[in-house]
C-alpha cells in the first residue's frame, strides 16, 4: 500500500471525503481516505471536536495511477496532493508508521492518558494515541492539553491533545 496526503479547502474536509469515496468507487479505484478529528475540553469542561490535520486528509492506494490524480482533481475543493500535483511524495519511515497509528485508531480520537517521562518525553498509556511518544512542547494542565510535535510534517507540526489521570515518573 502507498500512503499520500492532500490538501482541500479547510472546513470542507468531511465533504471531500464523502464526495472522494463516491468517486473513486464510481470508478473502481482502490483507495481509501482518513480524516482525523480529536476531542479537546473547553475550560468549563466540555467536550468538542476539532480536526487534528485542518485542511488535510490522508488516503492509501495499491498505486497512485493517472486515474486516480485525475479523480482527485475533479473533486470540488481539492487544492493539491503534497508535495505538488506533478511530484506527490508518498509518505514512507517514521512518517508512514506515525500515520499507521493514527489509522489504527480510527478517525475520531477520545482522551488520552499519558505519563510523563524524564526529559520532557511523554508516553500514552491508553487512548487513541496509544504507543505513541514524542516530545512535548507544551503542557496545559488547566485545559488538560499537552501539545505535542508531529513527524507527519517536516516543520514539526505541533497537535494538542488532550489528557487525563498524568502521572510523573520517577528516575
Amino acid at each position: 500500500m502507498e500512503y499520500y496526503c492532500v490538501m482541500v479547502r479547510t472546513g470542507e474536509e468531511e465533504e471531500f471525503k464523502k464526495k472522494a469515496q463516491k468517486a473513486f468507487c464510481e470508478q473502481s479505484c482502490a483507495a481509501e481516505l482518513y480524516y482525523f478529528q480529536r476531542t479537546l475540553k473547553t475550560n468549563q469542561g466540555k467536550l468538542y471536536e476539532k480536526p487534528l490535520f485542518p485542511g488535510y486528509l490522508f488516503f492509501q492506494t495499491e498505486s497512485l495511477t493517472p486515474q486516480i490524480m485525475q479523480t482527485l482533481k475533479k473533486i470540488d475543493g481539492f487544492i493539491r496532493i503534497l508535495l505538488d500535483n506533478i511530484n506527490p511524495i508518498e509518505i514512507l519511515g517514521t512518517q508512514l508508521e506515525e500515520l499507521r497509528l493514527f489509522i489504527g485508531n480510527g478517525e475520531h480520537w477520545g482522551i488520552s492518558k499519558v505519563e510523563f517521562m524524564p526529559e520532557k518525553n511523554i508516553r500514552v498509556i491508553s487512548g487513541p494515541l496509544m504507543g505513541l511518544e514524542g516530545k512535548i512542547y507544551k503542557v496545559n494542565k488547566k485545559r488538560g492539553r499537552v501539545t505535542i510535535i508531529t513527524t507527519l510534517n517536516p516543520d514539526g507540526k505541533k497537535i494538542d491533545l488532550a489528557f487525563e489521570c498524568v502521572q510523573m515518573i520517577e528516575k
